[in-house]
């Protein structure tokens, strides 16, 4: 009896082990990854950043009004694109509203209308609008930060809420502010 040559054997084998990666290739499904968390936005604007074309901001007893345009973000009164800087300090304003998840939500009997002073909303250090295709997706005030400087109270224009968010949301469109020639 002839004994089958290694080589044929191996060929064979190879075969095999081919033929049973394209039936679990075909017949099964990628394993999610369970180490990954999938991407939930959570900011107090549900639009994404990039959807926002005009931004209302009042700061200091003075109020400027931005443009989307195609090249760049530009005041409303000045021909001129925007300092890069400043301009990157609005787009991630932006980003900031979308997804920077509020540390507390107080409902509306957590605190008295009347005390909005006492969180820096009345009146506040600074108001936005931010708006899409000529609708308001969302209007927000920005009070005083918390004692420990970690969260800025906000409140949204429709909303009974008022939120904390985290400092470095407001310390952007501060920059904004200030970043706009006078």
């Amino acid at each position: 009896m002839r004994r089958p040559r290694p080589s044929l054997l191996l060929v064979g084998a190879g075969m095999a082990a081919l033929a049973f990666l394209l039936v679990m290739i075909g017949s099964g499904r990628p394993r999610p990854m369970q180490s990954l968390v999938a991407f939930e936005a959570a900011g107090l604007m549900r639009e994404a950043p990039d959807q926002i074309d005009r931004v209302d901001l009042e700061a200091s007893g003075q109020r400027w009004t931005f443009a989307r345009r195609e090249d760049g973000w530009r005041l409303t009164t000045s021909p001129e694109k925007l300092m890069a800087g400043t301009a990157s300090h609005l787009e991630t304003s932006l980003k900031f509203m979308h997804v920077a998840a509020p540390a507390r939500v107080m409902s509306r009997d957590e605190y008295q209308p009347g005390a909005l002073a006492e969180y820096g909303l009345d009146p506040p250090r600074y108001a936005l609008s931010l708006q899409r295709r000529g609708q308001t997706v969302l209007a927000a005030s920005f009070g005083a930060p918390t004692p420990q400087n970690v969260l800025q109270y906000v409140r949204v224009a429709g909303r009974d809420e008022l939120y904390l968010l985290p400092v470095f949301v407001g310390r952007e469109w501060e920059l904004v502010a200030e970043g706009v020639p006078p």
